[in-house]
């Protein structure tokens, strides 16, 4: 199963370059964290250093893109 199949609140938005979390409308449920087949899916507080500039490229890309369709 893929993170946006398991997501409860569709915080996830896509463009052609990758899928964006939505920081504002996810729930911290973590359900997608163990479902991310690349294991990009870190809870905030846990985001690696050389990662953390995803965190705004998250927030800034999640309300520009369409939502994330589930397979």
């Amino acid at each position: 199963m893929l993170p946006v199949a398991v997501c409860p609140c569709e915080c996830f938005y896509e463009d052609a370059d990758m899928v964006y979390i939505n920081p504002e409308e996810c729930i911290d449920c973590e359900a997608c964290i163990p479902e991310c087949p690349v294991e990009a899916i870190f809870h905030e507080d846990n985001v690696p250093a050389q990662w953390v500039h995803y965190i705004e490229l998250n927030a800034k890309r999640s309300n520009e893109c369409p939502p994330a369709e589930s397979p």
